[in-house]
C-alpha cells in the first residue's frame, strides 16, 4: 500500500471488491490492445497475438507437466477451471465424460466483441490443453464474440 502523510486518510477498498475491480479493468485494457494491434497492423497483428499467447500457453503446460506428470480429460479440465476461476469467471461445466468436458463461460472476462481477437488470444488454452495432453483437442463451440450468448470451452479426446 502506499504510505500516506500524517492526517491524509483514502478509504480502503475490501480486497476482494479491490481484486474484481482491478482485474476486470486489466482485463478490458487487454482487449483494447489486442484490438489496437489488430487494427494498426491486421492479420500481422493477430498472428502476433497468436504467437505470444501460444506461448505463453506452452510455458504454462511445461510447467504443470513438470509438476504433475501425465493429465488425463478431468486432470486437464480440473486445471483449466482453475484459470478461469482465477480470473473470477463464473459458468459450469454441462458436460463431464471419458471423451468430452464442456466448460460454459456466460460472460467473457475480457470482455472480446471480434471472433478473429478472441480466437487468437484463446490460442494460448489450446496450446496449454495440447501441452498438457497432446491426445486432447480443445475448441471453442459457442462464442460469445460471434454472437452466441455463451462461450463453451470444449475438451475432447482425439478418436483412436
Amino acid at each position: 500500500m502506499i504510505k500516506t502523510p500524517p492526517g491524509i486518510e483514502i478509504e480502503e477498498i475490501p480486497i476482494e471488491k479491490r481484486y474484481r475491480s482491478n482485474l476486470r479493468g486489466l482485463l478490458t485494457r487487454i482487449r483494447m490492445i489486442y484490438e489496437s494491434i489488430e487494427d494498426r497492423f491486421g492479420d500481422d497483428g493477430l498472428d502476433l497475438i497468436r504467437e505470444v499467447s501460444t506461448k505463453y500457453g506452452q510455458e504454462i503446460a511445461q510447467r504443470v507437466r513438470e509438476r504433475e506428470g501425465y493429465m488425463d480429460i478431468h486432470d486437464v479440465a480440473k486445471f483449466l477451471v482453475k484459470v478461469f476461476n482465477g480470473m473470477r469467471s463464473e459458468g459450469e461445466i454441462l458436460e463431464w465424460n471419458n471423451q468430452r468436458v464442456v466448460i460454459m463461460v456466460p460472460q467473457c472476462p475480457y470482455p472480446f466483441t471480434r471472433p478473429q481477437t478472441c480466437e487468437a488470444h484463446t490460442s494460448m488454452e489450446e496450446a496449454l490443453v495440447k501441452g498438457l495432453n497432446p491426445d486432447l483437442d480443445y475448441i471453442i463451440e459457442r462464442c460469445i464474440p460471434r454472437g452466441d450468448k455463451e462461450c463453451w470451452h470444449v475438451l475432447s479426446a482425439k478418436p483412436k
